[in-house]
């Protein structure tokens, strides 16, 4: 019982999120979201007016198209597990995937940790496979002011 204990107030404190970001000089990201099946966080058509998050309207227009979408996880220390799923997700579409890297865009599978609690995990070989067969670059950053 005390182990249980221990182990929800460490598991408590745990967050992260798991991004996919697509950029590409002139795709729609409609596309993406129609091909993908996911509704983004964040999208933009190359050449449109740029905004900030809240909606106030930037010097300029987007040079390329990006799409970008994410989810938040707390509770779980192997955040590796989710880019495993996202992978899982991601294959069936290989051949969009391809179209988009071979078109000059690029793709990114991303964890985002916070900088306050300690946390960690490896990617396996196998999901390192994966990835670089779907032409996916991993990347990991750590926000010490995750929820500031």
């Amino acid at each position: 019982m005390v182990t249980e204990q221990i182990a929800d107030e460490e598991t408590s404190e745990l967050r992260y999120e798991v991004r996919l970001l697509i950029r590409h000089p002139n795709i729609d990201p409609d596309r993406i979201t129609e091909t993908l099946g996911s509704t983004p966080h964040l999208s933009a058509m190359a050449g449109g007016v740029r905004k900030a998050p809240n909606g106030v309207i930037l010097a300029g227009h987007h040079k390329f198209s990006v799409w970008s979408y994410c989810f938040d996880v707390e509770g779980n220390r192997l955040f590796f597990s989710d880019i495993g799923k996202m992978i899982d997700r991601l294959e069936p579409h290989k051949a969009f995937l391809a179209e988009i890297v071979d078109g000059g865009g690029s793709i990114e599978l991303a964890v985002n940790l916070p900088g306050d609690i300690n946390i960690g995990d490896s990617l396996s070989w196998r999901d390192l496979a994966r990835l670089s067969a779907l032409q996916i670059d991993l990347g990991i950053e750590v926000f010490p002011d995750y929820n500031s």
